[in-house]
């Protein structure tokens, strides 16, 4: 008997926010997957925007963050507890991604608390106080559920390393691990090494998120069979060694003895398997882009033909697949089926690591028993979210809007981010209709 299982490879360069970030987006393969998360924080700073790249070293190609931010933006523990939940509940996290987000931050807070020896509400966040630790956090959750991996498989990590040396901060001058870092790895028993980094390689950020998804830390991976696999880098130059993590989706055998909850194992650094070693599936290369100045991705797409089901059961199927974020679109189309009779195709457009998640909510919603499904090959045009801020009667609104272009730069589409013209709608009295066409021309002004 198997098990889907999901192994975190932190054993050679650690773990940073900015790296869980790469690796899930490599693993999903979209490189706009975080445009939602990043959209939201839109709000509290208008400059903040993020863009990912490939990268390569060593022979293995991942993804690659880059962010630009207000670094003056500083949140306090009460405000930046406030800005995660607005942010997870405006990209719709489902109940399990907000407890990792949330387990996360406390997991985070807590630590600099104990660190600093003050109270979590009279603790001054400097690096850990930006807001792209919000997206660090709450990006985690949302990839890790557009994978469809959340309660359907187990987490596993190897040792982690931690690097060695001092490193400056805002604090000034700190041994490796810093103290917040410490804290988190004693508190929650988490098996680490140094390593060969002559650096911090093992973040704040990147240690919470690592203990709050992880199930159990493993000393040994022989058993695991990968299947699909991401890899994340962070943007710091490690010479020779990769600054690298990987996500790998696979599975693993269970004994028919093993208990349904099995506790930490110990281990050793020198238990721990070098990152060469894991049986992983070799990454197929890279296609060329068709277009150079499109963006270009692969997607899933799932059909299946249904004439026995009402309204009602369609209805639902699309409040799980679209509120769940399991699915990018979906179609229900009428037509005419075997013995002539009235039916729908509904088609389902999704990353293609959610194929099982999303087979298996078809399934159980609609009675189907198959789907049909093929891999197509996407270009979208490049497209961002900016902020606007306007005037009515004197009081100042902030509106999102996105902004696609063509190939030449030039502005295909502005629109107005529903959710905030209605909220300025119900503030205002304005209808939408007369606020939407006003929001769009001052954008078009701004971004021509």
């Amino acid at each position: 008997m198997t098990k889907k299982t999901v192994l975190i490879d932190v054993a050679t360069a650690g773990a940073s926010g900015d790296m869980f970030l790469s690796a899930l987006t490599d693993l999903i393969g979209e490189d706009d997957a975080l445009l939602p998360v990043a959209a939201s924080l839109l709000i509290y700073d208008p400059s903040f925007r993020l863009n990912m790249r490939s990268h390569t070293h060593s022979g293995l190609t991942g993804r690659q963050i880059q962010i630009t931010q207000n670094h003056g933006i500083r949140l306090t523990p009460a405000s930046i507890v406030n800005v995660l939940r607005s942010v997870a509940e405006e990209v719709e996290l489902s109940v399990a991604g907000k407890k990792i987000a949330e387990r996360a931050l406390n997991e985070l807070l807590e630590a600099e608390s104990r660190a600093h020896n003050k109270p979590i509400d009279e603790l001054h966040l400097h690096e850990t106080g930006t807001v792209d630790t919000v997206l660090d956090i709450v990006g985690t959750a949302y990839l890790l559920e557009r994978t469809g991996l959340l309660g359907e498989a187990e987490f596993l990590a190897t040792s982690v390393a931690v690097g060695k040396g001092t490193i400056k901060t805002e604090h000034g001058l700190l041994e490796v691990p810093v103290p917040a870092v410490a804290e988190m790895l004693v508190a929650n028993d988490v098996p680490y090494h140094n390593g060969d980094a002559k650096t911090e390689v093992l973040t704040p950020t990147g240690a919470a998120i690592l203990i709050a998804i992880t199930d159990r830390f493993v000393k040994s991976h022989d058993d695991f069979v990968a299947q699909n696999q991401g890899f994340g880098f962070g943007t710091r130059d490690l010479g020779e060694i990769p600054n690298m993590m990987s996500i790998v989706i696979g599975e693993t055998i269970v004994p028919e003895d093993e208990v349904s909850k099995p506790v930490k194992e110990e281990l050793t650094p020198k238990e721990t398997p070098p990152p060469e070693k894991t049986k992983t599936k070799p990454k197929p290369e890279e296609k060329p882009k068709l277009l150079d100045d499109w963006n270009e991705d692969e997607v899933i797409v799932i059909e299946t033909n249904v004439d026995d089901v009402d309204g009602e059961t369609l209805g639902t199927l699309f409040d799980t697949l679209l509120a769940e974020g399991l699915a990018y679109d979906v179609t229900i189309i009428p037509a005419i089926g075997k013995k002539n009779r009235p039916c729908y195709v509904v088609k389902v457009i999704a990353a293609k690591a959610g194929l099982r998640s999303i087979a298996d909510v078809m399934v159980k919603n609609l009675g189907t028993i198959g789907i049909r499904y093929t891999t197509w090959q996407r270009l979208k045009a490049s497209r961002e979210t900016i902020v606007c801020s306007f005037e009515i009667d004197g009081k100042e609104y902030m509106v999102r809007v996105k902004v696609s272009r063509n190939v030449d730069g030039s502005i295909l589409n502005i629109k107005p981010e529903a959710d905030d013209v209605l909220r300025v709608s119900k503030e205002t009295g304005i209808p939408v209709r007369e606020l939407r066409p006003r929001i769009a021309m001052q954008a078009h002004a701004v971004t021509e």
